[in-house]
């Protein structure tokens, strides 16, 4: 597995947006995640893994699981769990709702000070979450 390497200026990619960009119907998302991928900025992690290998065709899996294996790869720790908990716990002091999932994402980016690109919505609500731009 390559090294944890993260910082400021790194992107993760989240579920949706790999899903999308990798189809290749949603061309500027390709483009931004290509460019990303050639600058060497994007970086990887376990729930995002699990969400694609769920999700992945057969045909998919074999032409991208290799592409993922090479990225800088982030490990979840206690302190992300502890994070995304309480993350949730504030969302929904606001009524606000997202999965678990995804507040564990936000957490490893906020421990990691990395961007997210993706196109769910609901990331927008939490805060000092720097979202990436779709260029």
């Amino acid at each position: 597995m390559p090294n944890q390497r993260a910082g400021t200026g790194d992107v993760l990619v989240d579920t949706s947006a790999w899903i999308e960009a990798l189809r290749g119907k949603e061309i500027r998302l390709k483009e931004t995640v290509d460019r990303l991928l050639d600058e060497e900025r994007v970086v990887f992690c376990g729930i995002i893994e699990l969400e694609l290998r769920q999700g992945f065709r057969p045909e998919e899996s074999d032409r991208c699981l290799p592409l993922l294996d090479v990225l800088p790869y982030i490990e979840v720790e206690r302190q992300d769990w502890r994070a995304g908990g309480e993350l949730l716990a504030g969302l929904r002091s606001r009524g606000k709702t997202i999965p678990a999932t995804d507040a564990l994402i936000a957490a490893l980016c906020l421990r990691h000070d990395l961007m997210l690109l993706t196109l769910d919505k609901h990331f927008q609500n939490i805060p000092k979450l720097n979202l990436l731009p779709i260029a």
